[in-house]
């Protein structure tokens, strides 16, 4: 299945602490990127943790999912998370939390990230 179909929300991504170029002399050269308008996924996955005679826990967990060639790494923030028509969808500003790599019969078909939600954020 063609994947682009799939990312039909948008996200900012903000990844500080790049390597953006060299010095004259050889030394990188580091700074925050911000690259708007990410095609990605937002979902929320629901998991019973525990069950009982008073009540059920349920965690909800916030899932990003990104193209192959999108690069974050464990300092990402993604914020600004909206559908197509600009409604947001998962309000305020996340944190990268953890990732899966998805792979297909021959090659890396997506990226799953856990987002944990920034405190202070609005949301």
């Amino acid at each position: 299945m063609n994947l682009r179909r799939l990312l039909i929300h948008r996200c900012t991504v903000i990844t500080p602490g790049l390597k953006v170029g060299e010095t004259e002399y050889g030394k990188p050269i580091y700074k925050d990127v911000k690259k708007e308008d990410v095609p990605c996924r937002a979902d929320s996955i629901q998991r019973t943790i525990a069950t009982d005679a008073y009540s059920t826990d349920i965690v909800t967990k916030n899932v990003l999912f990104l193209s192959p060639d999108e690069q974050f790494n464990e300092n990402t923030k993604f914020e600004n998370i909206r559908d197509q028509n600009g409604h947001p969808v998962l309000p305020g500003a996340y944190r990268f939390q953890e990732s899966k790599p998805a792979y297909g019969k021959r090659r890396l078909h997506h990226h799953e990230v856990s987002l944990e939600k920034v405190s202070g954020s609005n949301g």
